[in-house]
């Protein structure tokens, strides 16, 4: 899965090892730490997600939280809707 916020990039993967796990990879190591930060955040071998953490999946589901409350609905209008 994919999320994109104003300041980052995530791509969500599961994890190989633990099914109550998933992978977290992103373009901003701020962005990681201040959503999960008390998990260690280490370099993957990505160029495109250069960091990444491991998280259970109730401190993935308490970001997401965090992500919609800071949704600006007020700047939805200045976006274009494009059909694929």
């Amino acid at each position: 899965m994919l999320i994109q916020t104003s300041n980052a990039k995530f791509l969500i993967e599961s994890c190989l090892n633990r099914k109550d796990c998933v992978q977290i990879n992103s373009t901003s190591k701020e962005e990681l730490d201040r959503f999960f930060g008390s998990l260690e955040v280490m370099k993957s071998a990505s160029f495109e997600f250069p960091y990444q953490i491991t998280a259970c999946k109730q401190e993935f589901a308490n970001a997401l939280i965090i992500m919609v409350k800071e949704i600006d609905y007020s700047d939805f209008s200045s976006l274009e809707l494009h059909s694929v």
